[in-house]
């Protein structure tokens, strides 16, 4: 097949401390049908031989091109340098330890091309490193939303539809991962990866792209998502009431986020037609709910200070939010059960 008149694809790699898969995860990406492309590697000041390994497949392959950080500039930082790095306007993100099926840059930017979208999700595969923990790859397997019962393949979806198919699973990633995306620089800046997340910086990401352009979706899974024991989903879920610091990061990761996620729906107006279906009275019940369960798990004489001292105080505490019984959880689990149905939280 002849590629010479298609557009280069820069295939972004950042890079900290991936040795351990990073050479398969390069070797997937040499491997696509799709032959003009480009790989960037951003490092982050990985203390392993990433680098080293990075750079003996670029001695081999003059499409890869390695770049080190100066200083470490974060999960965050370290994404956008490498789009900033791309040579070509059309961004496929790859994670040091995920792997693309061969033909996953051919069809999506064929299906860019052809269907003139300016964004291409594919659908993905979770896979676990070996004895991983049973409970939560069946968390993966059986609660997480299948994206391909919720977006119908090769459709063009407009901001309008997409907010309609993705309302009652907003709470929860319904369409995937930075690897599962393939965009026009044209629709990107730099500030679109928020620092107010630790976890849903992807996710995020990906709501404000599809509310507000339209979008193709594959249904095939073309990307293979590993879930092991060290990646960033893994150690954020780990909480340590003893550690402030640790504690404070969890309770922002599993509860502040989600109720930073109802703020956007009122106050974002890239969420606006979201914000239609979901109304002002729900998000308000829905972030009641989020405030009392972290109260009910983690006392809220632990969790309480955490949301007084926060940006988003004045939103989350209220007369429902301030103060806490076993009484009022047993009532509000009751009284909210369908938004909790309805949003699937």
């Amino acid at each position: 097949m002849d590629f010479k008149n298609e557009p280069l694809v820069s295939i972004c790699i950042p890079t900290y401390n991936g040795s351990s898969y990073i050479e398969e995860t390069l070797l997937s990406a040499l491997n696509q049908t799709y032959k003009n492309i480009e790989i960037i590697i951003t490092d982050d000041k990985s203390s392993d031989n990433t680098v080293e390994l990075c750079k003996n497949f670029a001695s081999k392959d003059n499409r890869i091109k390695v770049f080190e950080n100066d200083s470490n500039l974060g999960l965050i930082g370290n994404w956008t340098e490498s789009v900033e790095k791309a040579s070509s306007n059309w961004i496929k993100f790859l994670f040091q330890d995920d792997l693309l099926q061969p033909t996953c840059v051919e069809k999506m930017i064929h299906a860019a091309l052809n269907l003139k979208v300016d964004l291409v999700i594919c659908n993905r595969q979770y896979f676990f490193e070996e004895n991983f923990d049973p409970k939560i790859k069946r968390d993966y397997e059986e609660k997480l939303p299948k994206t391909e019962l919720i977006i119908e393949d090769q459709k063009i979806y407009t901001p309008k539809e997409t907010a309609k198919q993705i309302a009652p699973h907003f709470f929860n990633n319904c369409i995937g991962e930075p690897p599962t995306l393939l965009f026009n620089k044209a629709i990107y800046s730099k500030e679109d990866f928020s620092e107010e997340y630790f976890q849903l910086v992807d996710y995020d990401f990906i709501l404000n792209k599809i509310l507000a352009h339209n979008f193709v979706f594959i249904s095939e899974k073309l990307l293979k998502f590993r879930v092991h024991s060290k990646s960033e989903s893994m150690k954020n879920s780990q909480s340590d009431k003893e550690n402030k610091k640790a504690f404070d990061r969890y309770l922002y990761i599993h509860y502040y986020e989600k109720i930073l996620l109802c703020h956007k729906i009122i106050n974002n107006p890239v969420f606006n037609e979201l914000n239609k279906l979901i109304s002002n009275e729900d998000v308000e019940k829905i972030k009641n709910w989020f405030v009392i369960k972290s109260y009910r798990r983690h006392g809220f004489k632990n969790v309480f200070p955490f949301y007084k001292s926060s940006k988003l105080s004045d939103f989350i505490l209220s007369p429902v939010t301030s103060s806490y019984s076993t009484f009022k959880y047993k009532r509000m689990k009751i009284s909210h059960k369908k938004y909790r149905k309805k949003y699937k939280i």
